[in-house]
């Protein structure tokens, strides 16, 4: 059986991914100087130009994992910048599409690390809360 050829990117997309790869970078420029604070708008811009980008993909009917990098890619970026929440639906929606074997892996992997740190953050957070107030 052929294999179906994939459609060539639109201009549109092209920039779209240029623009995520230079906020990406830049993220990770202020992120390696220990400038985490600057870089976490950033780790959320990249990633919510990777949420779009994911469909597109599909759409062009790109290889198996294209997509399925891109909302890995956003996952890691919310990560990155403390939206766990975000990044565990990403991981798990990754994961919904069909992968190679050790591409699975990794994401599983990525996503346990996640849940460990949402869950050590949510403990954390509710243990400052049930402190009662001195008077």
């Amino acid at each position: 059986m052929a294999k179906a050829k994939s459609k060539p990117y639109p201009p549109s997309l092209l920039e779209l991914m240029a623009v995520k790869t230079a906020v990406l970078l830049k993220a990770r420029t202020f992120a390696d100087m220990g400038m985490a604070e600057t870089a976490q708008p950033m780790w959320a811009v990249a990633a919510s130009h990777e949420e779009r980008i994911a469909p597109l993909l599909d759409l062009l009917g790109r290889d198996l994992e294209a997509a399925a990098a891109s909302r890995m890619s956003a996952a890691s970026c919310y990560q990155k910048g403390g939206d766990l929440s975000r990044a565990a639906n990403l991981y798990c929606a990754a994961l919904a599409a069909p992968l190679r074997a050790r591409t699975r892996r990794n994401v599983e992997a990525m996503l346990a690390g996640c849940l460990e740190e949402l869950s050590r953050t949510a403990l954390h957070e509710s243990s400052r809360r049930e402190v009662p107030a001195k008077t």
